[in-house]
């Protein structure tokens, strides 16, 4: 069995393919931030515009209905646009981390943009549902560490007034 290697656009020296800590992955994440010329602890608003700046294409998020055996996100890159999916129907937080999987996915460049097929044949033959393969694992971990580094903007109501401190508590500024 032969070890697949991947390429992502992200430069990782060949001898640390693979063999990256928890330490040096968070960093890739803090350098992917800066490369789009965010500061730590970006919000979605300012990390989806930093991203349509950077790579001159439209990047839509939208919520849709997930059916039972479905992935929870998918991304897509067309000629013109870049599109993330992500569940209605679930807490923002859960919503964060989907629109952070996926975005993973299309910095790390796990994607082909696609023009002629239907995005339902798309869905149904490239569905990524499946941890084990190298891709999920990389874009999973680089969005856990992303949405950890997000300023995930507070709702309304109680957690609108306490949300400040905690962040401040944290080092994180709302």
């Amino acid at each position: 069995m032969t070890e697949s290697r991947l390429v992502t656009t992200w430069r990782i020296p060949e001898e640390r393919r693979g063999a990256m800590g928890m330490r040096a992955e968070w960093q890739r994440v803090i350098s992917a931030l800066e490369e789009l010329g965010l500061p730590r602890h970006p919000t979605m608003n300012e990390l989806t515009t930093a991203y349509e700046h950077h790579t001159g294409r439209t990047l839509r998020m939208m919520e849709r209905d997930i059916g039972p055996g479905e992935p929870s996100g998918e991304c897509e890159q067309f000629l013109l646009e870049d599109r993330v999916y992500y569940p209605k129907g679930t807490s923002a937080a859960h919503q964060a981390l989907v629109q952070c999987h996926e975005l993973a996915h299309l910095l790390l460049g796990h994607t082909t943009r696609h023009t002629a097929i239907s995005p339902d044949v798309i869905r149904r033959v490239l569905g990524r549902d499946h941890y084990d393969e190298p891709a999920e694992r990389e874009a999973e971990t680089f969005a856990t560490l992303l949405f950890r580094e997000l300023n995930l903007e507070p709702l309304e109501g109680v957690a609108e007034r306490v949300a400040p401190a905690l962040t401040h508590r944290e080092g994180r500024h709302a």
